[in-house]
């Protein structure tokens, strides 16, 4: 019983160290794709399937939780699935125009609010509605807005919904810039996420 408690705790503290270590990864290829913000807008919204693996962890003052995760997003459609927390293999939550399901500990549970199901049933404030548009680099078109670009007219700083995104890297695929590391928080809660790979399955040029 000893040598597989220690066997888990070493599975979740080596994820943990992973998830620091990760700059490591692809963080010295050049990224200097120029382009006004209006094209690079075009560009990034055109990317409607595509796939996002990564690290996030997800804290408030009190908690914490690291997880790796899988984005897979096909038009209007997604399922992100989270590894390791919650004291099961993983999580799934999926996503339709019509309705969102939470796969978790063999039970289903469907909504039509993301935020509000992961709250519910899992206690975190996860803002999966404007990451959709977030993780690629761009303000989600709900609701108002304030930016601050880079040299090459990427996101630097965003904030919207009463969250601050930090965008403190990019990586390319082909000659699209999408960001590699974030960081959001909104006074309580703070996340952060890296992305390993990228999988742009409709690259536009």
């Amino acid at each position: 019983m000893m040598k597989i408690t220690a066997l888990i705790l070493m599975f979740f503290l080596s994820g943990c160290t992973s998830f620091l270590q990760q700059p490591t990864v692809n963080l010295n290829k050049p990224v200097n794709h120029y382009l006004p913000w209006t094209q690079r807008k075009t560009q990034l919204n055109a990317l409607q399937h595509w796939q996002a693996n990564g690290n996030i962890a997800i804290h408030t003052p009190k908690s914490g939780v690291n997880a790796s995760f899988s984005w897979q997003q096909l038009n209007a459609n997604y399922n992100l699935r989270l590894f390791g927390p919650f004291g099961t293999q993983s999580i799934l939550l999926s996503g339709t125009p019509q309705q969102v399901s939470l796969v978790t500990h063999n039970q289903t549970y469907t909504t039509q609010n993301a935020e509000r199901l992961l709250a519910q049933q899992l206690g975190l404030q996860l803002p999966v509605s404007a990451l959709y548009y977030w993780l690629r680099g761009l303000p989600a078109p709900q609701s108002r807005y304030t930016i601050n670009l880079d040299a090459y007219n990427r996101l630097l700083q965003l904030r919207q919904s009463h969250w601050r995104i930090n965008y403190l890297h990019y990586t390319n695929i082909g000659n699209i810039d999408i960001p590699k590391h974030i960081e959001l928080s909104n006074g309580q809660w703070k996340v952060k996420i890296l992305v390993t790979r990228w999988n742009l399955n409709e690259v536009q040029q």
